[in-house]
């Protein structure tokens, strides 16, 4: 039973976190033209870089965070996440946009490393199944995020996606801690050496 509660729990952060990934991502260039900078030449030297840099940190932020202990590691790239979402909208220059964009992707990848390590220590004979429906549900909310992102920037604000973002980043900790509570004792035998040490 713990593992059917585990998994859907799993599924919830693959879901949650996917609408998390794409809810404001679509409007990330029109919000700045409208709110920061209307330069368009401004826009594409803040924006596109940091994407690019944010990739080349992110492996680095993950093999920092994976010392810590899982939950401390998820609970300390959450908040952070939350709070560089809560300052990019309440930024008015283009530049400190950028670099608070660049650590809030690097962040965001970062997370997703630490969580893709715990399904990598899911025993064998649950991972397939867990990771099949784990990707119908990531794939769902990447269609939902863009178009719940869409309608409340046009319907309440363009801050509205940001604001939505920062919340269910919040909500991933709890959800992380009881799935991997919960899915410990259906963990393979290298993590559960190595949680027992973390955990």
């Amino acid at each position: 039973r713990s593992m059917v509660i585990g998994a859907f729990f799993l599924i919830c952060i693959l879901f949650l976190g996917s609408i998390n990934g794409s809810i404001a991502r679509p409007f990330l260039s029109i919000y700045i033209m409208e709110n920061i900078e209307s330069d368009i030449n401004l826009v594409v030297l803040a924006y596109l870089p940091a994407g690019l840099l944010a990739t080349l940190l992110a492996p680095k932020l993950g093999v920092l965070v994976d010392k810590l202990p899982p939950l401390v590691g998820i609970s300390i790239t959450s908040t952070l996440g939350a709070l560089m979402t809560y300052l990019l909208i309440n930024s008015a220059n283009i530049w400190v946009f950028s670099l608070l964009l660049l650590g809030d992707l690097a962040i965001g990848m970062a997370a997703g490393l630490i969580f893709q390590n715990m399904l990598s220590r899911i025993s064998t004979e649950n991972r397939g199944k867990i990771f099949g429906i784990g990707d119908f549900f990531a794939f769902l909310g990447s269609v939902i995020g863009p178009l719940m992102g869409g309608l409340v920037y046009t319907l309440i604000s363009p801050q509205f996606p940001f604001i939505i973002s920062i919340f269910v980043e919040l909500s991933l900790i709890p959800l992380y801690l009881a799935a991997v509570y919960l899915l410990m004792p259906h963990m393979a035998e290298t993590y559960e050496k190595k949680g027992k040490e973390k955990i």
